[in-house]
């Protein structure tokens, strides 16, 4: 599995989904590839084997904010 995480400039929220996704990628027990790259997006992304977790669930604010329940659903959706 390859998951890259697109991140913008702000740093504390890069981290926390970072964090997120590893503890996630652990705790499932997935053998993943992960990168972290800076995009231009305004918010952090986690994309999966091509799959764009926050476009899956995107809020009606149109403010996404990715939790740790929505990685882990995103994970299994893609894994098996």
């Amino acid at each position: 599995m390859e998951i890259n995480i697109l991140y913008t400039s702000d740093k504390d929220e890069h981290r926390k989904t970072a964090t997120m996704v590893r503890k996630a990628v652990k705790n499932l027990g997935i053998s993943a590839r992960i990168f972290e790259m800076e995009s231009e997006y305004s918010f952090s992304r986690v994309v999966v084997n091509g799959f764009d977790l926050v476009g899956a669930e995107m809020p009606r604010n149109g403010q996404p904010r990715l939790s740790y329940d929505m990685i882990v659903r995103g994970l299994e959706q893609t894994a098996w």
